[in-house]
């Protein structure tokens, strides 16, 4: 077994190590943890679907847009189970996925402004979508190389 290098296993420990830290930190077992990201992830999920259903059968746009926002927080929350919530907010406000968790917050805040006081459905889209698009965008921060592929991508596409 050529990969058992002391190296590897060093990894394999520091690995099993952090686990076990991250554990004492938040104070749940790793099993715990995972069901409380489950439950969180479905939760998002189902807000977001009766979202949905509820724009399309009733056309409230203050009701979808409180329900998606609600949904797009629990679906971040989720991931707080995983990694614990003081690291999951220091990987967020990292220097390389801070202007797009900025943008995101700002944009959170702008849909539910819009929807409930101004209650301005062109405003409320726009602004999903661009909170939409930061999500996306600080996501793909943790794929390695993928935030420099889709620029590449995106500068091939408009010829710079």
């Amino acid at each position: 077994m050529i990969w058992l290098t002391n190296t590897n296993i060093d990894k394999i420990r520091y690995f099993l190590i952090q686990k076990k830290y991250y554990g004492k930190v938040s104070g749940l077992s790793w099993s715990t943890r995972l069901k409380g990201f489950g439950i969180c992830l479905l939760l998002a999920v189902v807000l977001g679907l009766i979202a949905v259903i509820i724009y399309f059968v009733s056309g409230d746009i203050s009701g979808f847009a409180v329900l998606y926002s609600f949904a797009v927080i629990l679906g971040i929350g989720s991931t707080m189970f995983l990694m614990g919530p003081l690291n999951q907010l220091k990987k967020m406000f990292d220097p390389s996925r801070l202007i797009a968790t900025i943008i995101f917050l700002i944009c959170l805040i702008l849909t539910l402004v819009s929807a409930i006081v101004i209650k301005s459905s062109g405003l409320v889209l726009l602004f999903i979508i661009l909170q939409l698009i930061a999500l996306v965008w600080y996501t793909i921060s943790y794929i390695p190389f993928a935030r420099d592929a889709i620029k590449k991508c995106c500068r091939s596409v408009i010829n710079i």
